[in-house]
């Protein structure tokens, strides 16, 4: 995994290097990387030093996992494009694997996942877009679950080559509503 750290920005906003990556981290959900690099006693001090900044909300008694970041400052320090399209939302609701089959890298920080997100920018330019990506793939992965058909998910460069959760939209349906017809018919 490589990450980008800019020492200047980190210098300016008076951030120590663990700090900045525990930052990152907390953003993109690695709670597991946390846990690997940091120990749990470490990880929590660190993210306690950060509650008086601008980047930490909340409190100290809050659990580290419920953490509440300040978006827009995280976004700044770090770099993200700050039009709310979070690539990370989109590759975490697809599987990294199934069976022995890899569909996608486990983290985002990888080459392969920069690839993704950024040919998933390309395609994907509205917040709108965004979340009916996110519903339409939750929506087809959730069809091959109740199928049986998990084993046939195409991988995610595929997925994202080809936009094909724009043919997936047709998939989503409001919870119980595939129960309603059923209901109301007369046998």
């Amino acid at each position: 995994m490589k990450i980008e750290v800019d020492i200047t920005n980190m210098k300016r906003n008076n951030l120590l290097p663990d700090q900045y990556l525990l930052l990152y981290f907390i953003y993109n959900k690695e709670f597991e990387l946390i846990e690997k690099i940091y120990t749990r006693t470490y990880a929590l001090m660190l993210r306690d030093q950060l509650v008086s900044t601008k980047y930490v909300l909340g409190k100290q008694d809050v659990p580290f996992k419920q953490t509440i970041l300040s978006s827009a400052n995280v976004c700044k320090l770090l770099g993200i494009r700050d039009d709310k399209i979070n690539f990370v939302d989109f590759y975490h609701c697809y599987p990294i694997r199934v069976a022995s089959r890899v569909l996608r890298a486990s983290n985002v920080s990888t080459i392969e996942g920069r690839r993704h997100e950024k040919k998933y920018l390309e395609k994907v330019k509205t917040i709108e877009d965004h979340q009916m990506a996110i519903k339409a793939t939750k929506a087809f992965i959730a069809a091959q679950k109740r199928a049986g058909n998990l084993t046939f998910l195409p991988a995610i460069e595929t997925v994202i080559n080809g936009a094909k959760w724009q043919s997936w939209e047709v998939l989503i349906t409001e919870q119980g509503a595939e129960e309603l017809d059923w209901n109301a018919q007369t046998i």
